[in-house]
């Protein structure tokens, strides 16, 4: 039995297709929907007050990983997954995580799949069909990856497989737990911001090993992306911020997007020489930086796909300030935290 658990916080707009899309699953598994109202001022819980749904009220707005931990809490299923408010599952989609957990043994406690765009009538949906910005990440860059590794696989990411495999983490909104070892090393981070599938993921590989965190890149999730690239560039801060933040409480590599920094330090050492080679270099770099717009540009045929690397510069950018807000506001608040103390 699966528990599909969904936070959500003012999702009134999206939350009624999501469930509609839940209710009319195919499947041979049965299941239950939880949704965790994170105290929304909206109509949300008029929405998702339908017979089908076991819905869950706080008082109090507690954060994305707070609805999920409430929501393992509470899960009956032997097995958790999770889907965004904005999510719209196709209708085979819990039958194909069904059978995915069948096919593997008892060491794997997650297992995930992809995500795309429920529609691409719009420049940064299109956008974000090319991009994937809701995505795995590969096992080769963990959390032990150097800085050289993470320029190298942002230099030359590997081609989508179809295969099975062991990842670092799987995307939350298309991502499942097996209940009992999800509890068991502690649940998801409760933290302010995005990365809850990364803080689970590494307790799970702590506890069970490196494969016990699958993807099945067959099973799908449809994503009802923000019709404005402001939504992008605001996700990719958003991440920056959690791993700023993460950064300062474990002193692991920083998780900074490592192109966009060298080649302005490169353009800075050509400017010594010839200002207008810099600038030049500076203006080019993103076709040559991010080099998968020319594949999608041969493959789709969208002359779009000639702006996308500049979109990426972008929310390189806006990563890289997200990451370096998270850092400032953790060290500020470990200030406040030991002043407090002293009095």
């Amino acid at each position: 039995m699966f528990s599909v658990a969904i936070g959500t916080f003012n999702g009134a707009r999206t939350l009624g297709v999501a469930l509609d899309a839940l209710e009319a699953q195919i499947t041979e598994f049965t299941f239950e929907i939880l949704v965790v109202n994170d105290a929304s001022t909206d109509s949300t819980v008029e929405i998702a007050n339908r017979p089908s749904v076991r819905l869950i009220n706080l008082e109090v707005n507690q954060g994305h990983g707070h609805t999920l931990n409430v929501g393992l809490a509470e899960a009956r299923g032997q097995f958790m997954a999770m889907m965004d408010d904005d999510c719209v599952p196709p209708r085979q989609w819990i039958q194909q995580l069904g059978l995915a957990w069948i096919s593997v043994g008892r060491d794997v406690t997650m297992i995930g799949g992809l995500v795309e765009p429920f529609e691409t009538d719009t420049f940064n949906r299109r956008y974000v069909a090319f991009r994937r910005p809701l995505s795995h990440q590969e096992a080769e860059i963990s959390e032990g990856a150097g800085f050289w590794p993470r320029l190298l696989y942002q230099l030359s990411p590997p081609k989508m497989r179809p295969d099975p495999r062991p990842v670092y983490f799987t995307v939350g909104a298309n991502m499942s737990v097996r209940v009992d070892a999800a509890r068991e090393v502690g649940g998801f981070t409760d933290a302010p911001g995005a990365g809850e599938e990364e803080s689970v993921a590494r307790l799970l590989r702590s506890k069970f090993g490196p494969q016990t965190v699958q993807l099945f890149p067959d099973i799908i999730m449809h994503h009802n992306f923000d019709s404005s690239l402001r939504d992008t560039f605001r996700r990719s801060r958003s991440y920056g911020r959690t791993m700023g933040r993460d950064w300062v409480r474990d002193r692991d590599i920083p998780s900074l997007a490592p192109l966009l920094p060298v080649a302005t330090l490169v353009a800075g050492v050509v400017a010594v020489v010839s200002p207008v080679s810099s600038l030049v270099f500076l203006v080019l770099s993103p076709y040559v930086l991010y080099r998968r717009w020319f594949r999608w540009l041969r493959s789709s045929g969208s002359r779009e796909a000639i702006f996308y690397p500049y979109v990426q510069a972008g929310e390189d950018l806006a990563h890289n300030v997200g990451f370096l807000q998270g850092v400032w506001r953790e060290l500020r608040m470990r200030r406040r935290l030991s002043h407090g103390s002293l009095r």
